[in-house]
């Protein structure tokens, strides 16, 4: 089977599926990214680290990788692959460009952009059949049902569902056959029906992009629970509505441009973006909000500067800066917690 890599949660991964080829996440801890000698220390890490991954060989298996221009740092990491394309195995290098606006036109200029994508990766995977897609369609569909019902449970007052599960449900999502992870999905369901967890621990959303790997791990060791993750790595890569539409390509570029909006989607969506997590934050009974804003990410950067001075929402918030690889300061989160659960104490 073909694998073609992809980078970001606004790449319509039922394209690849529908190829026959095996969809892989260009996850944060896969590449080097001191091995990055091509596009600079002022690149975010996770660019940093995909661009030296290809550099070293990490990713010699695939096929290809779609690139989505989904911010200026993705970008330059097309850049950089195409200046050293003959170093780096991976045949296909395909850039798609993401509307940052949500209308009728940018959905049909979406759509545009993914029958390209298609014609692309069917010279490097195999052909897209119409039903093949609407087959694959329907899967991702599922997929995006079944992570709405973890996230319903995540809702209750004394939920049982950690985050470090979540997480690895959403690790496994990135280079898993769609067909087993529904499967992995619905056991996982069927397990957690009916348990309950600790009422009392201070519920954490966590709002960031790729996000770090230690972070998570931090919060619940310290005695929190995260509940919501509003990264790339969490709640924005399964949201997203399937409205019907005889063009199949537009109904994809409607579900991805739908989504819960990222970072990078400020200016015309920025209050709808703040709204959001305003609803969210009450959704998911939060007590604290954790911010890991990533360096150099200026989109990231500037969603907090929005939340810092807009959020009506009476819950206490913490940013924390750092890289993708880099280690949390486990004192700063040790604090948050223990300050949130004196406030929970006293609001009883």
């Amino acid at each position: 089977m073909k694998k073609i890599g992809w980078f970001c949660t606004y790449t319509p991964l039922e394209i690849l599926h529908a190829a026959g080829a095996l969809p892989v996440g260009i996850k944060s801890d896969s590449g080097a990214e001191h091995e990055d000698v091509v596009l600079g220390d002022s690149i975010c890490s996770y660019v940093r680290s995909s661009m030296g991954g290809a550099l070293t060989g990490a990713y010699d298996a695939l096929s290809g990788v779609v690139i989505a221009h989904s911010c200026e740092c993705m970008r330059r990491l097309a850049d950089g692959w195409l200046y050293r394309q003959e170093e780096i195995k991976p045949a296909m290098l395909h850039l798609l460009d993401v509307p940052k606006v949500v209308t009728n036109a940018s959905v049909t200029f979406f759509a545009g952009g993914l029958r390209r994508m298609k014609e692309d990766v069917e010279a490097h995977a195999g052909p897209v059949t119409e039903e093949a897609l609407r087959a694959s369609m329907a899967l991702f569909n599922k997929t995006r049902d079944l992570f709405r019902t973890v996230d319903a449970m995540r809702k209750e007052e004394a939920t049982a569902v950690t985050g470090r599960e979540v997480e690895a449900l959403i690790t496994a999502s990135w280079d898993m056959p769609r067909e087993e992870l529904n499967d992995r999905l619905e056991a996982f369901i069927a397990e957690k029906k009916g348990q309950t967890g600790d009422k009392d621990a201070p519920r954490i959303m966590v709002i960031g992009g790729p996000g770090n790997g230690s972070l998570i791990k931090t919060i619940e060791a310290t005695g929190g629970v995260s509940v919501v993750e509003h990264m790339c790595t969490g709640l924005r890569a399964f949201t997203g509505e399937a409205v019907p539409h005889e063009d199949p390509y537009r109904e994809l570029a409607s579900i991805y441009l739908s989504g819960t909006p990222c970072p990078r989607m400020l200016g015309a969506k920025s209050r709808e973006a703040i709204d959001e997590i305003q609803s969210l934050i009450k959704e998911y009974r939060v007590d604290g909000v954790l911010y890991y804003s990533m360096k150099f990410c200026a989109n990231m950067q500037m969603q907090w500067a929005l939340l810092k001075n807009d959020i009506p929402v009476d819950v206490p918030m913490k940013v924390l800066e750092g890289d993708i690889s880099s280690e949390i300061n486990e004192r700063e989160v040790q604090s948050f917690i223990k300050r949130l659960k004196k406030r929970r104490k006293r609001n009883r």
